[in-house]
């Protein structure tokens, strides 16, 4: 009896383990930054980092776009500055063609790593959802044939 009761708890057990799957990530736009949902469950950004941490790839260029990001908001700074130092050289009536050429290239430089940035946060995503169709899964399923009834393992 009692390995019959220890056989079912196994098996369902197995079963509840054996059919949990991954969720695909989605990532939309919101009002303080870009909003991770797991289907239709909302997820942190640190929920999100430790899910790309699971594949190889994917935190790959995860890191890459966080670099980028930080490379994009240091060049925001740089062109805020340069707005400023335009500003008063402005009211002062000083020459204003180094802080006009120092903000419009600190807009492209900070719009190219925010672009790169953005290209490599989507590689990231679509990497781990492309991984999560080549898993492994089991399945333990019900079978009955001639021999009798019994559990089959289905990958």
């Amino acid at each position: 009896m009692k390995t019959l009761r220890l056989l079912v708890f196994v098996i369902l057990v197995s079963g509840y383990a054996l059919n949990m799957r991954a969720q695909e990530i989605t990532v939309f736009p919101g009002m303080w930054g870009d909003e991770f949902y797991q289907d239709k469950e909302k997820i942190s950004c640190k929920q999100f980092d430790m899910l790309m941490k699971e594949n190889t790839m994917a935190e790959i260029h995860w890191q890459k776009s966080k670099k980028q990001m930080l490379g994009g908001l240091i060049a925001g700074t740089a062109n805020l500055g340069s707005a400023i130092w335009y500003l008063a050289n402005e009211n002062g009536n000083k020459d204003t063609a180094a802080p006009i050429a120092t903000f419009a290239g600190t807009a492209i430089i900070g719009s190219i790593f925010y672009l790169s940035a953005n290209n490599n946060k989507k590689k990231a995503i679509l990497e781990y959802n492309d991984g999560l169709g080549k898993k492994t899964t089991l399945r333990l399923l019900p079978t009955s044939n001639s021999n009798g009834l019994g559990l089959a393992l289905q990958f």
